[in-house]
């Protein structure tokens, strides 16, 4: 048995013995510091044994805050005002901040032992490094797994191949083999020369019927979502008529949690951006068994912009309705429908209250859901970085910091600060830029009277007018003068 098995034995036994939240915060800060240690070092294996402890403390430490306030032991708010206890403990007394108090409760009631453990091994095995972000994905798979089997949407299968095509790994891996090319068995040289003039042939040739009939997004007024639900409108589907009877009024409609995959089949089809985005949590709407739309939900743009809504105060309870899609056969007023109840859904289970969400004009977009649903319009976002890679792709600058370590395999091959990868970008080829396409942002506030009356007053972001959407052609209502209607009238009865 390894020094860094018997450590990690002797952490789960002293979590399972700890019954004091300062106890438990003693052995999560030791882990994280192991964790960040074994990172630098380039220790695949210590750094997952740390970051489960440290997950699992983060887990243990939210039970007994949950029961302490439960029980009295810990200060708690009661109408607005501290509630008065014999010897109150704070967050600030425990080290530990309103944001991971939050998310570390929100943590432990959303899960059993058992199931937990079954999402630590699932996470493991599919990413390879455990992270927090990797393990919620992996809760929420195992709490709302997809009640029917999935077949990939035509879409889905697109944007795998278009990926695949576009891969740096397999990219930095032909580079290798040409660098090396002198060492290779001629007969495996031979067959990757055919095999790369095969596929630059058939690349060709679907990229030509592809393109063949491909017309660009059109500016005449009508937002993304509308055209592409015009499109598939067109498509036969031998259940429509039975859908479009399910969906004529919401008695048969359902608002429920489903599976990040069961989302993703409807995004990728509608949605603009054609990406899950920072996706966490997944709601749709269903209409008997169908799938009508789905409001996925995610972090926002940094912890700064979080705190910058409602304050620091509020921070843990923002979230971001990062993407959303109905298909064309839904209830003209599903949008507003889920949405307002996928956001009191995310209230009850999870505790947000304040949802930020974005319309992009470059999608002919103003918001107009997010008006039908009262939220608050608070204005333009600022302008984002992007770069363009020397193939002429463009792509968003936070995916540089991505790019700074290579950990394939479970080796650390490479580890750069951002900046350096920036640099070395730069030298490449790639061009970096401030993207002059800014975003509509909206503000919703759910939860009891109190905590909207509360959030609106703490909300720092300015209150605006909503933008208006310029009338396209079609939708122009022809004018006709009256006295012509009264002379032809008159005419047609002489």
């Amino acid at each position: 048995m390894t020094v860094a098995l018997i450590r990690y034995d002797a952490a789960r036994r002293a979590l399972a013995a700890a019954h004091r939240v300062d106890e438990v915060k003693a052995i999560r800060d030791k882990a994280e510091a192991v964790r960040v240690y074994a990172k630098q070092a380039g220790d695949f294996e210590l750094q997952n044994q740390a970051a489960e402890i440290r997950i699992r403390a983060e887990r243990r430490a939210g039970e007994l805050l949950f029961d302490m306030q439960t029980t009295g032991q810990r200060q708690a708010k009661e109408r607005g005002r501290p509630k008065k206890v014999s010897s109150p403990t704070t967050l600030p007394k425990l080290g530990i901040t309103r944001d991971q108090s939050s998310k570390w409760q929100r943590l432990a009631r959303m899960i059993d032992d058992a199931t937990f453990d079954k999402a630590v091994a699932q996470a493991k095995e599919k990413d390879g490094e455990l992270t927090t972000a990797g393990l919620l994905r992996a809760i929420r798979e195992t709490l709302t797994p997809s009640e029917v089997v999935i077949e990939p949407d035509i879409n889905v299968i697109a944007a795998e191949i278009a990926r695949d095509l576009t891969s740096a790994a397999r990219k930095e891996k032909l580079q290798e083999v040409v660098r090396l090319r002198n060492r290779l068995n001629p007969t495996i040289r031979k067959s990757l020369i055919s095999a790369l003039k095969n596929a630059s042939m058939d690349a060709t040739v679907f990229e030509g019927q592809l393109s063949s009939d491909f017309q660009e997004f059109p500016s005449n007024g009508k937002c993304h979502q509308r055209i592409v639900r015009e499109i598939m409108a067109e498509q036969h589907d031998p259940l429509l008529e039975e859908k479009k009877a399910l969906a004529s009024d919401f008695t048969h409609a359902v608002v429920r949690e489903i599976s990040y995959q069961e989302a993703k089949q409807v995004v990728l089809a509608n949605e603009y951006l054609a990406s899950m985005g920072t996706t966490e949590f997944s709601v749709g709407i269903f209409f008997g068994e169908h799938l009508a739309g789905v409001a996925c939900f995610g972090s926002t743009a940094g912890t700064n912009v979080t705190a910058s809504v409602c304050g620091r105060e509020h921070a843990h309870r923002v979230v971001t309705l990062c993407r959303g899609a109905c298909v064309h056969w839904a209830h003209p007023h599903a949008a507003s429908y889920l949405i307002n109840r996928a956001c009191n859904l995310m209230h009850e289970k999870y505790g947000y209250a304040t949802f930020v969400g974005y319309s992009d004009p470059a999608a002919g977009e103003i918001g107009t859901i997010y008006q039908a649903s009262n939220w608050l319009y608070c204005g333009m976002t600022n302008p984002t970085e992007k770069f363009r890679t020397p193939s002429g792709e463009i792509k968003n600058a936070r995916l540089v910091s991505a790019y700074t370590r290579d950990r394939t395999g479970g080796t650390l091959k490479y580890k750069r600060s951002r900046f350096e990868q920036k640099q070395m970008m730069m030298e490449e080829g790639h061009e970096f830029f401030k993207d002059g396409g800014r975003k509509h942002r909206y503000v919703g506030i759910y939860g009891t009277r109190r905590e909207k009356r509360i959030l609106r007053r703490a909300l720092r972001w300015e209150v605006l007018p909503y933008p208006k959407r310029a009338r396209s052609s079609e939708d122009q209502v022809q004018v006709v003068q009256s006295d012509l209607v009264d002379k032809a009238f008159a005419a047609s009865v002489s």
